[in-house]
């Protein structure tokens, strides 16, 4: 499902969008929501390696 959300962009991040657009020759929507489903997965991952370090003991050998 596709919803429409109004956002504005500072001057050099919309340049930017603008730039991968052409260079993919995708849209900026494309380009938006590619980088932040590549973002979510990062922060998941990196969730993922803090909790594994909780388990991990304090005091390393």
């Amino acid at each position: 499902m596709r919803k429409s959300a109004g956002v504005k962009f500072e001057s050099d991040v919309l340049a930017f969008i603008d730039r991968l657009a052409r260079e993919q020759q995708r849209s900026r929507s494309f380009i938006i929501n590619a980088i932040l489903r590549w973002y979510s997965k990062w922060l998941s991952e990196q969730q993922a390696k803090v909790e594994a370090e909780q388990d991990q003991p304090v005091i390393r050998l």
